[in-house]
Order: C-alpha cells, then sequence, then structure tokens
C-alpha cells in the first residue's frame, strides 16, 4: 500500500525536518541521493556506467550525491548539467563542488550547452542506466530550453531512473506535459506525491519506490491528508476469513432491483457477480415480464416479480413487493438496466429516501442524481458507482473535465453519497470527508458490457454481509480489477465476457 501527499505538504515537511527535528538541507539531500543510488543499484545490479542529467534546483544536487556514491562503488559516472556550474546555488553547489573535489577519473561533467544532439545522443545510447536529476516536484509549468532539450534524450536509454518525479509531469494532477521522461523506475524522495498515482503520470514513474531522507514520513507528514493504494495483496486486511460452521443465512442478503424491456441481462449479471462474491441469498426484483426468462439464467437467486404498466415498473407496488425479503436482505442495489423513464425515477427516489440500509446506486439509477438539475440529499451507508461519462452527468460537467482532474471529481460527488467509486483506469473511491483510495488494479479486458454490473453485484453481496460500506467497494474493485488482469493474461485484451469476471471472482477473493 502506497500513500500519496500533497507536493505543497511534502516541501513543508521537508522545511519542518530542518526547523522542528534539526536536520541540515546539506543532510536531507545527501540522505535522499544515497539511498537513491542504492535503490538504482539494487534494480539495476549489471550497470556499469552511468549518465545523469542534472538540473539547476535540488533535484540535481540529489543526482551529485547518487554520483559520488555510484563511483564510490568502482563504477563509470558521467554528469550531463543543464547549466553552467556557476549557476549553481546552495545546497546543489556544495554537492556539485563535493564531487568535482574528488577528481575521479571515472567522472566526467559537461554542460548541455556546449554539447550537439548528437554528442549527447551518444552519452545517452553509450550509458547502461541514465538517472533524470532535472526537475523536482517545484518545478511548475511543462520544461522548457535545455530542461526540454535534455528530456527528448532520455527515452532513447533501455534503463530510466526519475528521481522524485519524472520531468515532465504534474505533481498534482497526473498530467504529463511535452516532453515528459517515461522512466522504467522513479525513486521518489519522503513520499509519493498525489499526482504519481493517476495516468498518465503513473504510466510514466514506471515502478515507484521510495528512498528514505532520514525522517518518517509518518513523523513529517503527521495529519497531513493523502490517496492510498489499494490492490488485490490488501483485499485479506478488510475481507473477514469464513467460519467453518458458516451456513449461508450469515453471508447476508442482497436485493437487487434494476431491468426493462431493453436491458434484460445487466440486474442478472449484478446477480451473479453477488453470488460469485459469496452472497448467501440474491433477490432480483425484475419487471414481471422478465422473470420466466430470467430465471432460467440464475437459477440460484430468487425472483421477485414488480408490478408493471406498458414496460414500466409500477413505483406504488415497491413497498409491499420488497416486503417480503427486507428482513433478510442487509444491502440493497438499485439501477442496473433499470431504463429512464418516470416510473424509473420514482423507484430510485423512494430507495433513497426510505431504504434504512446499505445501498448502492449504479446505472440509470445515477441519472437521477444529477446535481446540476436536482441536487439529492446526502446518504449515509450509500455508494454510487459512476463512469466518467455518467459522473459528468451528476456533476453537470463533461468527460474530459471529469479525467482531467478526477481526484477533486470523485470528491466533489461525496456530498451526495458517503462513498463514491469512480470507476475507470484510475479507479477511485473517496468518502465523506475527502479520503481518497486509488484501485491499482485493472485491464482493459474489463472494458465490456455488464462489467460495471458484475460489479456492483460483488460490492452489494460484500456490503450486504455486513461489511463496511467503503471496505466493502474497496474489497470489490480489487477484486474485480484482479478478475480483469487474469481474464487478460488467459485471453488477452479482448473478448472477454461479464460472465467470466464474474466466474473469476471466487479466484480473486480467496487467493
Amino acid at each position: 500500500m502506497i500513500r500519496y501527499y500533497d507536493p505543497e505538504d511534502i516541501r513543508q515537511a521537508d522545511v519542518l525536518a530542518v526547523t522542528k527535528f534539526g536536520f541540515s538541507s546539506l543532510r536531507l539531500m545527501d540522505n535522499a541521493g544515497t539511498n537513491a543510488a542504492r535503490e538504482v543499484l539494487k534494480n539495476y545490479p549489471e550497470a556499469l556506467s552511468f549518465l545523469i542529467f542534472a538540473g539547476p534546483g535540488s533535484n540535481g544536487g540529489d543526482g551529485f550525491v547518487a554520483a559520488r556514491f555510484l563511483l564510490e562503488k568502482g563504477l563509470k559516472v558521467t554528469l550531463i548539467l543543464s547549466t553552467y556550474r556557476e549557476k549553481y546555488s546552495g545546497d546543489a553547489r556544495a554537492s556539485l563542488d563535493a564531487l568535482i573535489e574528488l577528481k575521479d577519473p571515472n567522472c566526467s561533467i559537461k554542460c548541455s550547452l556546449d554539447l550537439s544532439d548528437n554528442e549527447i545522443y551518444d552519452e545517452t545510447v553509450r550509458a547502461d542506466c541514465l538517472i533524470d536529476a532535472l526537475l523536482g516536484t517545484g518545478s511548475k509549468g511543462a520544461p522548457r530550453n535545455e530542461i526540454s532539450r535534455l528530456i527528448r534524450f532520455c527515452n532513447k536509454n533501455g534503463a530510466v531512473v526519475s528521481f522524485d518525479i519524472p520531468s515532465g509531469i504534474d505533481p498534482f494532477t497526473g498530467n504529463i506535459y511535452d516532453p515528459c521522461v517515461m522512466a522504467d523506475l522513479t525513486v521518489t524522495f519522503l513520499a509519493a506525491k498525489k499526482g504519481m498515482c493517476c495516468y498518465p503520470a503513473s504510466a510514466a514513474c514506471g515502478t515507484v519506490k521510495t528512498a528514505d531522507i532520514g525522517i518518517s514520513p509518518d513523523k513529517a507528514l503527521e495529519d497531513k491528508p493523502y490517496i492510498s493504494s489499494f490492490d488485490r495483496n490488501d483485499i485479506s486486511l478488510l475481507l473477514p476469513p469464513v467460519k467453518i460452521d458458516t451456513h449461508k443465512g450469515q453471508k447476508g442478503g442482497l436485493l437487487i432491483l434494476g431491468g426493462s424491456a431493453h436491458y434484460r441481462g445487466a440486474p442478472l449479471l449484478a446477480g451473479l457477480g453477488a453470488l460469485r462474491s459469496g452472497a448467501g441469498l440474491v433477490v432480483l426484483a425484475l419487471p414481471d415480464f422478465m422473470i420466466d426468462s430470467a430465471s432460467l439464467f440464475l437459477p440460484e437467486a430468487i425472483f421477485l416479480p414488480l408490478r408493471t404498466k406498458g414496460e414500466m415498473i409500477v413505483p406504488e407496488c415497491i413497498p409491499e413487493a420488497i416486503s417480503i425479503w427486507e428482513k433478510r436482505c442487509g444491502a440493497a442495489v438499485i439501477g442496473p438496466g433499470l431504463g429512464r423513464n418516470e416510473g424509473s425515477g420514482s423507484v430510485v427516489s423512494w430507495f433513497w429516501n426510505n431504504w434504512d440500509k446499505p445501498l448502492l446506486a449504479d446505472g440509470d439509477a445515477l441519472y437521477y442524481l444529477q446535481i446540476a438539475k436536482n441536487r439529492p440529499l446526502f446518504r449515509k451507508e450509500t455508494l454510487i458507482t459512476p463512469h466518467c461519462g455518467e459522473a459528468a452527468s451528476i456533476l453537470g460537467t463533461s468527460p474530459e473535465e471529469i479525467n482531467s482532474d478526477r481526484i477533486s471529481s470523485v470528491t466533489a460527488m461525496s456530498e451526495i453519497s458517503e462513498t463514491v467509486l469512480l470507476k475507470g483506469l484510475d479507479t477511485l473511491v473517496c468518502t465523506k470527508g475527502g479520503n481518497v483510495t486509488i484501485i491499482k488494479e485493472g485491464s482493459p479486458a474489463l472494458a465490456v458490457p455488464g462489467s460495471g454490473d458484475v460489479l456492483s453485484g460483488a460490492v452489494g453481496a460484500l456490503m450486504a454481509s455486513g461489511i463496511r460500506v467503503c471496505d466493502a467497494t474497496l474489497i470489490g474493485a480489487a477484486a474485480h480489477g484482479a478478475a480483469g488482469s487474469l481474464l487478460e493474461k488467459k485471453y488477452g485484451s479482448r473478448g472477454a465476457l461479464a460472465r467470466e469476471i464474474a466466474d473469476a471472482l471466487p479466484y480473486t477473493l480467496n487467493h
């Protein structure tokens, strides 16, 4: 599990380390550069020659410290500075001077201003490993001038390591500039930065490791908000074991309401996802005209016919219809395939205002929760699961704006629902109060019809078993993402079926 912090909080933590805990800024740089170099050697033990691109600030200083460490190991180091030596100042200048004073024959220091493109290219391809120490988290905007020029050479090497962040990413939002370093390994200092968790910056970071700078992140960043990561390895931390004497009544019952003339499969796939995730009881409340065919697809479920008028569910029938199973169902999922008509809106409104147990709203139910039109009251023990298009409708914006800052978007939607799951490449989970977690699982194989319905059923089953809504969301989303990875490994990224995602859930939940 990785914690991603706001870059400004990390910069303030550096100040705190000096003013409160007695570290000198030069000592922090020495620790950062030395431990980053150790991490580089751990990942590239066969490398004998290193090229370091050093920027004019503290990030360049970290590179100078790393160079000293590598030289002490008897390795060859070439440094290309983005400006002349006399332009460096402070700790970076002190670290550069210390490096020069070594007079190590294995060390060569050049300035890019004195080199042609061909000369820089030759150095780039000759080195076993290239270290990007050009820009740190203090940089703003797109790289310019010599920094931009050097970045374009970084990706010519087969082993690229970035110090702190890849130069050219926005450490706040996860967006990237042109040009941008595409690192194989990023060694970040003290803690990972918020922008590093989201695509496309996450792809530019490669594998992320954290280098110790001499002070514990827990101490330096105490009480600071952060974004957590969550993957299949974390599932067992939240998912309680199944006792040997457990019977189906103790596994929880889930009510799923959805379906319409044109979308008959969605609630069935949600039901399959719920059963594959361990639900002891699944009650499918469907339009009466769907019951006969639906029971053939999923005989393990119980079917509750809802009275219709034409093709529309009669809202007035809901309280009496569900009262039969309400006591045995610990949670409800509404919306899969429900359709968008006046009756559907009334059904969603009834559940939002009257269902007194955990509730998951998905699919067409989200259509009736558009803040821009008629902001619903905040509801506790509720999860909404929009993709970027549905999130855009809820917030009254565009899918492009949602994806440009997914963290802010998912936080904004927590104004109506205690927990929000924003689906997509970077699936995010947010609880009221702004606590955000990113799901580090997923695959293009999940981008198929019905995939989201399976996810809703899986999370709903976990909610019905008594697991907290937020925890159930994290478990279900990670298991669903891991199931996609299993299918991709088996078949490739094309052609998976939603029912196959559901069938993979027992494995990802139990391993």
